[in-house]
């Protein structure tokens, strides 16, 4: 295989690589300190990724990404100063990096200079103005600076965008508490306790709220509100050492005595060693005793009961008066102390039912309602009762302990079958388990004792979707649509279940069916987000590409400008072949959102995909212009720079070429695709002195056999000079008796210069011998190509008359025809022994590699006479190295110097030649050949003398 094959098959060899942003030095070296920078913070390097930030930027202060991440890291750092410079260059020159107001507004603060900070997130905030940190760092920064009034009018804004965002209520929480808290130590403790209860209002879980509030009760005047406050927490815990003591000391400062000693007695009885106790049973009752002398009522009655424990008037006092004092777990103990004696006391049961509950002890409270149900006839009492059991099954669910929820909804529905709040705790409870199939059950079990309750087929509905069992949840649902059409949530939920049973069928393949779903749901409701976004994925999937783009289209009228629909038509222009026009959107994208990686690949992808289609179509220009668009987003795309090289090369625009391989050996320093194109261009423009410096290059880097050998053959094209040395040996056979012509031997020097691409000339010197006498012939050549397809080849020799001719002059002009044809004509003119022979030639060959095949024709005027000769040859090509040829021939050519010498006995003989040759090249310099040929003359009627001719050649280049 010739070597320029070879070269044509690495046109279309394509490598991929990483490499780095930027076109001049300073910015690839930038670019490169910038991704090292990356990696650094990767691996939490801080020092190391600020020395290499420092460096890309000092290399090109236009790297925005670098001095992003280096303010990022001065914050870190709390070099706020350094920090706040960066940013605000960054802001100057790129003011929609969002990250970057986050360190500069940061820096501001850890400074204590909220003013700037706020001045920077009202900038933020002009710009992103749906971005809810910003909105809640403003509030807070208005805090910092006390300037409550315009907190309150940014909250009820926040307020209005995020109703209900749980970030956004909490800090709107926080500004109400710092307020309060301002308001508190300002001594105006009925405005704090407002803003206290606006912030709980929107946390109600917050702990430290509830303590700031009891602290205001505490610490007031009232010492009722403060007791309150202390049996709130004994009603939790009623051992609570601390809180037994607080409400001790409450009771001995507001002289109720009667009631700190019986706090004191409970004191001893939960804790009957501790001193402190032991102590004051004297001293208070001492000091009870100088104050009044059982005067107070809860005290008289609590002696009666002690005296005469029966005594139900005292009884329901004491309850009564302990219930109203928010002492439940007093009460109770009176209750409990007198079912010792009654244990089967309705009423008492009863109240030990409502004290239980309210201490929140709901499983002893439910079981004294299922107790007192049967046997009482009071409606009202049973439906309480219910409530109650129903209410303890509830806490148990919020408890996630449903086994025990579900005892007492079944207590309640032993109770009364039809109850609905048992009915649906118990199908809350079984979901809780996950028995979605049991629960189905029981809402169909509910549905038969309600069945206009729409809210319970709703239920349904939604558990047959949770079930799997989308048709038939979309089955109820539309019939639930088509009977309330105006029902806002049976809409919704229809709504809710069509795009359900679209996403199933999608999850199964079943795109026909859900595009049936989303259709019908886009009748109802046409700027559905999720709908248009499936519908067109589906249509996009099935490539109904016209279709899908008609939907997306539909979309972005009730969605303008939305990223999702816009990168979703790119995707399908993309998808349809539409290549150009899904660059176009992307680009659109890119230039909105310019720190977006996605839409930045985007954009690469479909220009070059466009290229590659263009390519495809053989439209190269078109090709070559996508390519430079895909160079223009990312100067490192190695696949474009090959995809532009290798067509400038097809298109022969070498000087193109070879600035486009340049280009990408910057930012691919000696990558092996790019070098040897570099080498193939050189060649290629014939400046094989610059080509074969690059392909040593090559070589050296990339130890592999085909450099090696391209580097060989660039050598020898830089070589002009050629000298070499051949041998013929030239024997007969005998004709009948008669003896055969002796034998002769030509050995030939010859030397050839190339002068430049279109000169080269050459000279050879011939030397034969036999007895009559040693002939010696010089000959000169010269060829010369004015043009690419036009070349001619002059040559002219002179002997000593002596066996060789006395002189030979010759002429060819060769002309490429296209499709590896050529054509040549031309005239020889020689003289041998007074004999003059005038030649017309004509000539053909044919290249269709590795053969290559030629002809020739001679018309031969030699004194009176006239004939023709012919010879046809082939030669094919194993390798690069190696070389096959074979001729034929009829008649004696004036180029056939084996029968030069006899050419006045040969003319007009119609002899026939036959031969064959192999020619090995050693690193294209040295070539080594033999050839073999047969002759048979006709010298007589029937008589013919064969001659056998072997020829020896060494050339080297140099």
């Amino acid at each position: 295989m010739k070597f320029h094959h070879l070269i044509a098959l690495f046109f279309f060899y394509i490598m991929t690589t990483d490499a780095v942003y930027a076109q001049t030095w300073s910015s690839v070296r930038a670019e490169k300190l910038y991704q090292q920078a990356v990696l650094e913070i990767k691996a939490t390097q801080q020092a190391k990724a600020l020395k290499s930030l420092e460096e890309a930027v000092k290399l090109n202060p236009a790297h925005i990404d670098a001095q992003v991440q280096l303010a990022k890291i001065y914050m870190a750092l709390k070099r706020y100063d350094q920090s706040i410079a960066t940013s605000q260059l960054v802001l100057r020159s790129a003011p929609e990096y969002e990250d970057v107001y986050y360190y500069i507004i940061g820096s501001y603060l850890s400074k204590n200079r909220p003013a700037e900070a706020l001045r920077y997130t009202d900038m933020a905030l002009n710009r992103f103005t749906t971005n809810k940190d910003f909105g809640i760092k403003k509030l807070n920064v208005l805090d910092i600076l006390k300037r409550y009034q315009d907190g309150d009018s940014w909250a009820q804004i926040l307020l209005r965008r995020f109703p209900t965002d749980g970030a956004v209520r909490l800090s709107i929480a926080g500004h109400y508490e710092a307020k309060a808290d301002w308001y508190r130590q300002n001594k105006m403790e009925n405005l704090a306790t407002s803003y206290y209860e606006k912030a709980l209002e929107l946390a109600p879980k917050n702990k430290d709220l509830v303590e700031k509030m009891n602290n205001i009760v505490t610490q007031g005047g009232d010492y009722d509100a403060r007791i309150a406050q202390t049996n709130t927490i004994l009603n939790s815990d009623s051992k609570s050492y601390t809180a037994l003591y607080q409400k001790l000391g409450l009771l001995q400062e507001a002289n109720r005595y009667a009631e700190a000693l019986e706090v004191l007695r409970l004191i001893l009885r939960y804790y009957p060693k501790d001193k402190k106790a032991l102590g004051l049973n004297s001293s208070l009752r001492k000091e009870a005793a100088s104050y009044y002398q059982n005067t107070d009522t809860y005290s008289l009655y609590q002696s009666i009961l002690d005296q005469n424990p029966g005594d139900r008037e005292a009884l329901d006092k004491v309850i009564g008066m302990a219930a109203s004092r928010g002492e439940t777990t007093q009460a109770l103990y009176w209750v409990d102390r007198a079912l010792q004696r009654n244990a089967g006391d309705r009423v008492l049961l009863r109240r030990k039912m409502d004290f239980e509950f309210q201490l929140r002890r709901y499983q002893t409270a439910a079981d004294l309602a299922i107790k007192l149900y049967d046997a009482n006839n009071d409606k009202e009492f049973r439906s309480e009762a219910l409530q109650l059991v129903n209410a303890c099954g509830n806490y148990y669910l919020q408890q996630q302990q449903p086994d025990s929820a579900m005892v007492y909804y079944d207590a309640v529905l032993g109770l009364d079958a039809r109850n609905l709040s048992a009915l649906q705790g118990r199908i809350s409870s079984l979901l809780a388990q996950n028995n979605l199939g049991l629960a189905l059950r029981e809402v169909d079990k509910a549905i038969d004792y309600y069945p206009s309750d729409l809210d319970l087929k709703l239920k349904k509905a939604g558990f047959l979707a949770q079930a799997g069992k989308i048709q038939q949840a979309v089955s109820l649902s539309a019939e639930l649509y088509a009977r309330y059409p105006n029902n806002p949530k049976i809409k919704s939920l229809y709504l809710e279940q069509k795009l359900a049973a679209a996403n199933a069928c999608m999850l199964v393949e079943e795109y026909e069916e859900a595009e049936v779903h989303l259709r019908a749901l886009l009748a109802e409701e046409t700027d559905n987000k999720e709908a248009l976004h499936y519908l067109s994925n589906i249509l996009d999937l099935r490539k109904r590409y016209t279709e899908a783009l008609l939907i997306v289209q539909q979309a972005l009228v009730s969605y303008p400008g939305d990223r999702e629909f816009l990168q979703k038509k790119a995707a399908i222009l993309h998808n349809s072949a539409q290549y150009t026009a899904a660059a176009q959107v992307a680009t659109a994208l890119r230039d909105e959102y310019p720190y977006n990686p996605k839409y930045r690949t985007m954009v690469q992808d479909a220009w070059m995909a466009a290229g590659l289609g263009y390519q495809k179509q053989q439209l190269l220009d078109s090709a070559i212009y996508c390519f430079d668009r895909v160079l223009a987003g990312n100067a490192a795309d190695s696949t474009a720079h090959l995809n532009k090289t290798n067509l400038l090369m097809t298109k022969r625009r070498f000087p193109e070429a070879l600035q486009s391989v340049d280009v990408a050996l910057a930012q691919f320093e000696y990558a092996e695709p790019f070098l040897l194109r570099k080498v193939i261009v050189l060649d290629s423009m014939e400046r094989y002195v610059e080509a074969t410096k690059y392909a040593d290059t090559l070589a050296k880097r990339y130890d592999q056999r085909k450099h090696r050998e391209y580097a060989a053959f660039l050598r020898s094209k830089t070589m002009q000079h050629a000298f070499g040395l051949s041998f013929l040996n030239s024997t007969f056979s005998g004709v009948e008796d008669a003896p055969a012509p002796p034998a002769y031997r030509i050995a030939t020097l010859y030397y050839s210069r190339r002068l430049s691409p279109k000169i080269s000339y050459g000279a050879q010197l011939l030397f034969t011998g036999r007895q009559t006498g040693t002939g010696i012939m010089g000959e000169a050549d010269l060829t010369y190509k004015p043009n690419k397809v036009l070349y001619w080849n002059a040559a002219v020799g002179i002997s000593n008359n002596v066996l060789l001719p006395k002189y030979r002059l010759a002429y060819s002009l060769y002309r490429q025809l296209g499709k590896g044809f050529e054509g040549e004509v031309g005239a020889r003119l020689l003289e041998v022994v007074d004999v003059r022979a005038l030649s017309i030639v004509a000539g053909a060959s044919k290249s269709f590699d590795p053969f290559m095949v030629n002809a020739r024709l001679f018309a031969i005027r030699e004194q009176q006479d006239f004939y023709v000769a012919f010879q046809a040859g082939a030669k094919y090509e194993l390798t690069d190295a190696d070389l096959l040829q074979a001729n034929f021939g009829l008649g004696t050519s004036p180029d056939d110097r084996s029968r030069l010498i006899l050419l006045p006995e040969l003319g007009g003989i119609m002899s026939r030649s036959v031969g064959a040759g192999y020619r090995r090249t050693i690193n294209y310099r040295t070539s080594i050949g033999v050839n073999g040929n047969y002759i048979s003359q006709k010298v007589g009627v029937t008589t013919f003398r064969n001659q056998y001719d072997v020829l020896l050649a060494l050339q080297v280049k140099f």
